[in-house]
């Protein structure tokens, strides 16, 4: 249904999926959409689960600035981000 709603209605892939969508600013400011848990979380790393696998999010002096059920917003100095299967 999905697929479909992407190819006939012409709207983006990110729109109608439930692949993880990571917005940054600057260094110091993420946002990750449609991840489902928090695995694990200090000041220098954040493992957030989503459907395609664990988003690892490295860095100094991480806050989670605000957490809603599909998005998450990330401070401080982020150094780099990779996803684990």
């Amino acid at each position: 249904m999905r697929k479909w709603a992407s190819d006939w209605l012409d709207l983006p892939v990110h729109v109608t999926s439930d692949a993880p969508r990571i917005e940054i600013i600057g260094s110091m400011t993420m946002q990750v959409e449609n991840y489902q848990e928090i695995e694990k979380f200090n000041a220098d790393q954040l493992l957030l689960k989503t459907k395609t696998g664990i988003l690892k999010i490295e860095g100094k002096q991480l806050k989670i600035k605000a957490i809603q059920p599909e998005v998450v917003w990330v401070e401080g100095k982020i150094m780099g981000f990779q996803f684990q299967e």
